[in-house]
């Protein structure tokens, strides 16, 4: 049998991600992008959800000056994300990554790195407006200190993670220490994805 092209990229992702779980495995992650698109954002599913993270961002924290994004990818959501802030400032771990991220929005200042940093991109802000990680967390080893440090950096906090997916209870867990502001679901044919957002002054 032969798989499709996205069959053979979710078996790639597979075989590279296995023991990336809450695990910082940053070369692996770096690796993963040996293949272009390897999340399938360009899925319209997928697209649904980068719409309805702006719908939310816009309600919550009206349009926005500074936003830094955690784990820009190949700035995909990026380029969606731009549309609701004056200034997009992203990082990721993976340098291929970001390479691709800066052809596609060359408006946006995105560094490879990861938030641990004291200055996470040169010439940033100390604080920004609001501070997202979408679909990231998964892969850190420590989630409540990557929580605090997005807490440190921005003024807002979004994050959104599979709803129905294996991750889901650990993430709820992490989130007891978070005096979040609200929560929603968004859904989409088979996937569902929850975000939550906080305030940190």
């Amino acid at each position: 049998m032969r798989l499709n092209e996205q069959g053979l990229k979710s078996f790639w992702r597979s075989r590279v991600l296995h023991g990336a779980d809450f695990a910082d495995k940053h070369k692996r992650l770096d690796a993963l992008y040996r293949v272009k698109d390897p999340w399938g954002f360009t899925d319209p599913r997928e697209e649904m959800r980068f719409q309805e993270t702006n719908r939310i961002l816009l309600r919550e924290f009206g349009q926005i000056g500074t936003l830094l994004e955690i784990g820009c990818a190949e700035g995909h959501q990026t380029a969606y994300l731009m549309r609701v802030c004056h200034q997009l400032y992203g990082l990721d771990v993976s340098s291929r990554a970001v390479q691709r991220a800066k052809l596609k929005c060359p408006g946006a200042i995105l560094a490879a790195g990861d938030m641990a940093r004291r200055a996470p991109i040169a010439g940033s802000p100390e604080r920004f407006d609001v501070v997202v990680a979408c679909e990231v967390l998964y892969y850190v080893k420590d989630v409540a200190a990557n929580l605090r440090r997005m807490a440190q950096l921005g003024r807002g906090s979004l994050i959104s993670y599979y709803y129905l997916d294996r991750f889901r209870e650990r993430l709820d867990d992490e989130l007891t220490c978070i005096d979040i502001a609200g929560r929603e679901i968004i859904r989409c044919e088979d996937r569902s994805w929850s975000v939550v957002w906080w305030r940190n002054d």
